[in-house]
């Protein structure tokens, strides 16, 4: 998920993607969000995925399980100063 200014910033015309709504774990507001394929660059790695975009995102984004980390192994050692975080592209057929 990204914020919505990432789609202006990228030309992508936020609307025309596919429509869903996007809700919180409690009741409450919804807010629509729209979902273009793109490619998303990791160093040398290219990731293509369905990405949704909404205005009123909290965050600029949140890379999720499926269709991003689904596609890498990676670690994260919270214990040393600063934190390694290492991310490795997994090869699927």
């Amino acid at each position: 998920m990204f914020h919505a200014d990432f789609c202006h910033a990228l030309g992508i015309a936020l609307e025309e993607g596919i429509k869903s709504n996007l809700g919180g774990i409690i009741g409450g507001a919804n807010v629509p969000m729209y979902f273009h394929q793109v490619k998303i660059l990791i160093g040398s790695v290219q990731v293509q995925t369905m990405a949704g975009f909404a205005e009123n995102l909290s965050m600029a984004a949140l890379l999720g399980r499926r269709g991003f980390f689904d596609n890498f192994r990676f670690s994260l050692d919270g214990t040393s100063n600063p934190p390694v975080f290492e991310i490795e592209k997994i090869n699927r057929v």
